[in-house]
């Protein structure tokens, strides 16, 4: 089981592929695309999906709903944002990907209201700028200075202390029934009156509780949307499956994402 995720090294998508298994080899990829492209050439990819700070990883939704692969697993990732760099000079820039930055905004603006704020592909690109330049500092987790050889100046600076990330383990199939488990499927319907409770209904009918409703453009027309959902249970149970073929029945077009067991407990 090779892993694919996103690097380079010392990002937080690595931290969550070992800790789905250590004992496997771990492909880094330098995009989303490219991670979804490797799960079709039967590898297993694992990307950030939720925040519970910044919310869904919108890219992974896209990408879900317009490529043939399936969620297996999930974990969910504690977050803990340090700032790094050499501390040696004045700093004049922060660096990190956007979702880190946004993550850290408060505390940013209250210890460097006059630096400069710049985006990174990936919170270890960033500290990798930072190797190169002593007047910028990078937000990213605390293993990547050790990595590249900077120091920790401040640690925990999110914004909110309980920040967690959930990821998803994404495959060709996706998992037999454990139990304990979540299904997660988009669907479309049209713009019409009572339209979206209606198919909403399906699951209140079948007593199946959703714990996730996310709309996304559809990319067709303006205010033209598809629904991103989570629920319990297996897409084998009989009310589950009872309250997927009613939704077939009333929305335009149903894409079943996977059912795969829950994961409720953050990894430190």
């Amino acid at each position: 089981m090779t892993l694919v995720t996103l690097g380079p090294e010392g990002t937080y998508s690595e931290l969550a592929a070992k800790e789905w298994d250590s004992s496997e080899d771990i492909v880094l990829k330098s995009s989303p695309r490219k991670v979804v492209d490797a799960v079709g050439r039967g590898f297993f990819g694992i990307l950030p999906i939720e925040n519970s700070i910044q919310g869904t990883v919108v890219r992974t939704v896209d990408l879900l709903r317009t490529n043939d692969i399936e969620i297996c697993g999930e974990l969910i990732l504690e977050i803990n944002h340090c700032l790094i760099g050499s501390g040696k000079k004045e700093i004049k820039t922060v660096v990190s990907h956007p979702q880190a930055l946004a993550q850290s905004r408060e505390f940013i603006n209250q210890k460097f209201p006059n630096a400069e704020v710049q985006a990174a592909e990936s919170t270890a690109n960033a500290v990798k700028k930072a190797q190169n330049n002593e007047k910028m500092v990078a937000v990213a987790p605390r293993h990547a200075a050790q990595k590249y050889g900077l120091k920790i100046l401040y640690e925990n600076i999110q914004d909110v202390e309980d920040n967690q990330t959930r990821f998803i383990v994404l495959g060709e199939n996706d998992h037999e029934p454990s139990g304990n488990d979540k299904t997660s499927l988009i669907f479309y319907v049209e713009n019409n009156p009572g339209s979206l409770y209606n198919c909403l209904g399906a699951f209140a009918k079948n007593n199946v509780n959703l714990t996730k409703l996310e709309s996304r453009p559809s990319r067709e027309k303006l205010g033209d949307y598809y629904f991103y959902i989570d629920f319990e249970g297996h897409r084998r149970d009989n009310k589950v499956k009872k309250a997927i073929d009613e939704l077939k029945q009333k929305a335009r077009e149903v894409k079943l994402l996977g059912s795969y067991p829950k994961r409720q407990e953050p990894s430190p």
